[in-house]
């Protein structure tokens, strides 16, 4: 083992010699050894191949993290498995899903922080087999290990980012409604839907396009045969303020004149077998090869083909199946095809015929199958895919971020993976992959949110309304009013369910839906500002109460979040509720049972716990005490009109700040100072407010905002106006 302090309070020690993830974004090697120090907090030894980290916990610990994973967002009493898997079917004893983020806080007698860099398969048993212990398990004598030994739960997660990098920023627009389906087949299906929010004066910023867009399922192909126009469509839909969102898969299909798949194998840009061929699997396509990300070459390759997008203005795209996702491969298919023809005159065909089924279930993503390919580094080393399994879908985003620096370097893209890594969240941002039309994974949505932005995914979100299985109007109601107060904002809904769309209803939900997101458009200056901060200051944007507030009864809280440094959402995820109960920490605050823009009644409410009355059409949100938010009128989309009116509303009781920012929203200007910041300073002095306003801003920027209205309260509940002319 070798030892090294770095940064402000990071212990980080490297075991064996471990293969370079590129999680970690600071030079390692600059920094000296000391091979005789011991680990701290955990008891360490191995078994085998593996290693075996031990920690004993008090009976009052509390564990976070671990970013994309089922559960609680207290960790505890459960097992946790860090190895990317499509499993579509979130029931709560999965152990694992689609990304591997082995990023944890402990917070008890003992404060500090873990992340383990290692891309193959880490097993975490925190409670499960005992009650009071945690039991990591690295399938590796080689990997590399930090110690965040710091009590202040907000300086970890600092630290942490500052190791890993700052969270992804998306253009402006991506806090805009989005709207999704597997699938709107053809060119007429997206006119239509794209027609309809526009004449219904129903916002929304994207549509997504599914697997159906392509040649026979080949990723870089358009059908011309159902996209006959799709120059001139794209055009059209940008005109009107849609941003189209293809989908990118990495199976290649096998087939002769196939450009992609020639140009693959000429140049050794594919996964390998055992005997040094190309790896034959199957996914949508059929058989197909994986592109091997793990070489340079192989991203820069894979990284301009996205030019037959950008070219036409195209900066927004969807990498799925990037675990990678295996339907079959011919080995496990000739597995099941024995088990088949032994059915055959059997005396016990019922059970064999159960084990057969079994055998088919086993076909896709069998780990014998991950098993079983190569990846060839750039020094020319053969690596075994599943020691490197969980860097797949990270990889995969880093072809496409090489592709986009020097396709459209200028300019902010949009990018979602469904698989990732540690410190992919530098690059892109994933949602959390294919739920059910549950009302139980509204909450699953609420956790798992707050869950990765602990690991730097600030900007995340769930498909809304639910993927799987067929909605009905209350849920679909309740989810978008939880969507509209999270990052992503896509209403994403699986091939053979029901309509998902917000007419897809009677005429009262539509009306309901519109409101929601025409509310979450009036948000948007506050979002975006907000946001913009958080990655500045790397300080997550939803964030658990805990990080704000210091006492133990928030820790047991998982049902609400702080949305942005002001905002505190309790959104209503039960059938047949018209109302929830919300702990008011620490501060007096100012309660909205928001059903519209428009209708801003407002009442103020000291801490403690209340039952809060909210009908269907209504979401409870509560405003801190000294603190602000900003609205704006919405828009048809974002970018529709300048914002240049916003109302500044909150509870000042003392004295409080508010800072509005500004920039372009779409290019990559604001890394260079060129944006606005307004602040506002409201105070109460004797019964009377003072309001002062500063505008700090560069010299190549000019802002937009000509007039802020003020609607401050008192702790009584009055309302202050004040009109600030900024012209």
């Amino acid at each position: 083992m070798k030892h090294s302090t770095i940064l402000n309070f990071t212990e980080f020690y490297r075991f064996g010699n471990p293969f370079e993830t590129e999680a970690v974004i600071i030079n390692k090697e600059e920094f000296l050894y000391d091979d005789n120090s011991k680990l701290m907090y955990f008891d360490i030894y191995n078994e085998g191949e593996s290693t075996f980290l031990k920690y004993k916990m008090n009976e009052n610990d509390y564990i976070f993290g671990l970013g994309e994973n089922l559960g609680s967002l207290n960790k505890r009493g459960r097992k946790y498995r860090m190895y990317a898997t499509d499993d579509p079917n979130h029931t709560p004893e999965k152990e694992a899903l689609y990304g591997s983020h082995p990023f944890i806080i402990v917070d008890g007698k003992e404060k500090f922080g873990l992340l383990i860099d290692y891309p193959g398969e880490i097993i975490f048993d925190i409670g499960y087999e005992n009650i009071n212990e945690i039991k990591i398990e690295i399938k590796s004598k080689d990997f590399e290990l930090y110690i965040f030994d710091e009590e202040d739960k907000n300086e970890i997660i600092k630290e942490y980012l500052t190791l890993t990098g700052k969270p992804f920023v998306p253009p402006k627009w991506a806090w805009g409604y989005q709207q999704c389906r597997w699938s709107y087949p053809d060119e007429k299906t997206i006119k239509d839907i794209a027609n309809k929010f526009r004449s219904k004066g129903i916002p929304c910023d994207a549509i997504y396009m599914d697997i159906d867009y392509m040649e026979n399922y080949k990723v870089f192909t358009i059908d011309r045969k159902k996209f006959p126009e799709f120059e001139k469509m794209v055009k059209d839909l940008k005109e009107e303020g849609f941003n189209l969102v293809p989908i990118i898969d990495p199976g290649v299909k096998i087939e002769k004149e196939y450009s992609i798949y020639e140009e693959g194998v000429k140049q050794n840009y594919f996964c390998k077998n055992k005997d040094g061929n190309d790896f034959v699997t199957a996914v949508w396509p059929g058989l197909t090869h994986f592109p091997d990300f793990l070489n340079n070459e192989t991203r820069n390759w894979w990284g301009k083909k996205y030019g037959i997008f950008t070219d036409l203005g195209i900066y927004s795209f969807w990498n799925d199946m990037n675990e990678p996702a295996i339907f079959y491969t011919l080995r496990s298919f000739n597995n099941v095809v024995k088990a088949a023809e032994n059915m055959k005159n059997d005396v016990n065909m019922g059970i064999n015929a159960f084990l057969a089924k079994d055998k088919m279930l086993a076909m896709s993503n069998s780990r014998e199958d991950y098993k079983s390919f190569y990846h060839i580094d750039d020094s020319g080393n053969k690596i075994n895919h599943d020691d490197v399994h969980n860097l797949y879908g990270f990889n995969m985003t880093r072809a496409t971020v090489q592709g986009f620096d020097k396709l459209i370097p200028d300019y902010r893209y949009f990018l979602l993976s469904r698989s990732s890594y540690t410190g992919h969240h530098r690059y892109a941002t994933i949602w959390t992959g294919d739920n059910h039309s549950w009302w139980e994974h509204m909450l699953v949505h609420i956790r798992m949110i707050q869950s990765l932005n602990l690991s730097g995914f600030f900007y995340t979100g769930a498909d809304v309304g639910g993927f799987g299985c067929n909605s009905n109007p209350e849920l679909v109601i309740r989810w978008m009013q939880l969507g509209a107060f999270t990052p992503l904002y896509r209403n994403h809904a699986a091939l053979g369910t029901r309509n998902q769309e917000p007419w897809s209803f009677d005429s009262k939900t539509e009306d309901i839906l519109t409101d929601i997101i025409k509310l979450r458009y009036a948000f948007l200056p506050y979002s975006y500002s907000e946001y913009m901060k958080s990655v500045e200051d790397l300080t997550p944007f939803i964030r658990p109460l805990f990080l704000e507030f210091d006492n133990d009864r928030v820790k047991q809280i998982e049902d609400q979040y702080m949305y942005g440094e002001s905002l505190m959402v309790a959104p209503i995820y039960t059938p047949n509720s018209r109302g929830r109960y919300v702990h008011l920490p620490e501060d007096k605050w100012l309660v909205w049972i928001a059903s519209n823009y428009s209708n801003r009644s407002m009442k103020v409410l000291q801490n403690g716990d209340y039952y809060i009355e909210a009908d269907l059409k209504e979401i409870p949100v509560f405003i801190r005490e000294n603190h602000m938010i900003v609205l704006s009128e919405p828009t048809k989309y974002v970018g529709e009109k300048n914002i240049e009116k916003i109302i500044l509303t909150g509870l000042i009781t003392d004295k409080g700040s508010y800072t509005y920012y500004e920039d372009d929203g779409v290019t990559n200007e604001y890394k260079k100072g060129n944006y606005a910041e307004i602040s506002v300073n409201v105070s109460k002095k004797e019964g009377e407010y003072e309001v002062e306003a500063e505008i700090d801003t560069s010299e190549d920027y000019i802002p937009l905002l000509k007039e802020i209205k003020l609607e401050i309260y008192d702790e009584f509940g009055n309302r202050f106006n004040q009109t600030l002319s900024l012209k």
